[in-house]
């Protein structure tokens, strides 16, 4: 194993300008001997077992080369780091031989195509895949994501029934809701109402998935300028009629079947719907 990780190392250090030594023996000394030692404790076939392990390191180098996979202590987390520091080390072992490999494609495939999708999306993903009972429900955890995100609600909101609050302040304490706009029929980007663009830094955005339960997605790194909106009295009221909190809106957002608000005082984002 050791001329194979030295090899591996020898050809990257020719093709990739960002490769990082450091990072790429954290991986060898951690997740990848971890895998390695599932693996061999399963007491399967020693020689698939190896070339499972050598095709993870492979991919692994890959994906330093390409800047896909980032240390731990970056302070950041993206989706390809998520599987190749945490979830493939810890359960591709889990899954039946037979599919392991396909696996560990399968997992390499929605990384990388991940990595030229928009923010929002990367952060659904990474969010939601998290807790992924077993990589065997992969393919129909990241289709299932695929269709909520791309399809708007067929249900339009002709009148407003449901109120769902959405409390901002969990992901940051600081956070104080005003611009809100959506970024896709189900995600909604929240702008920093004290905390905007200057000085040369970021205004401080987050997102919300609006599943249900609705998922905060973190950080969005949004600098659009966004326009009020107007929106109808009858649904604001309508909304105050059925939740005596809703007052004094900041700010609000219109999409054929939602509207999402920021109030006055409020660390919350509230999503009217029919």
């Amino acid at each position: 194993m050791a001329d194979f990780l030295s090899e591996l190392e020898s050809r990257a250090r020719r093709r990739f300008v960002r490769w990082d030594p450091s990072l790429w023996r954290a991986v060898c000394d951690g997740p990848a001997q971890q895998l390695s030692a599932a693996l061999l404790a399963t007491g399967g076939d020693e020689a698939q077992s190896r070339a499972l392990a050598e095709t993870y390191l492979q991919l692994a180098c890959e994906g330093i080369g390409l800047g896909y996979l980032f240390p731990p202590s970056a302070g950041t987390e993206n989706v390809f780091s998520l599987f190749w520091n945490r979830i493939l080390p810890e359960r591709l072992v889990r899954a039946p031989a037979s599919l392991r490999a396909e696996l560990l494609a399968q997992s390499w495939n929605l990384c990388e195509n991940l990595e030229a999708s928009p923010l929002w999306l990367r952060r659904i993903f990474h969010r939601a895949l998290r807790d992924l009972p077993s990589l065997e429900k992969l393919p129909e955890t990241a289709a299932h994501i695929e269709a909520l995100a791309a399809e708007a609600p067929r249900k339009k909101l002709d009148a407003v029934r449901d109120l769902t609050w959405i409390h901002l302040g969990a992901e940051d304490k600081r956070f104080l809701p005003g611009a809100v706009h959506f970024l896709a029929p189900r995600v909604v980007c929240v702008h920093d109402r004290e905390r905007s663009a200057a000085g040369g830094r970021d205004a401080v955005t987050f997102g919300v998935w609006l599943d249900s339960p609705p998922l905060l997605l973190g950080p969005m790194g949004c600098r659009e300028e966004v326009a009020p909106v107007a929106i109808p009295d009858a649904h604001l009221e309508a909304a105050a009629s059925l939740d005596a909190r809703f007052t004094d809106v900041h700010d609000a957002a219109l999409e054929p079947h939602a509207i999402a608000a920021t109030l006055a005082s409020s660390q919350f984002v509230v999503v009217l719907g029919p």
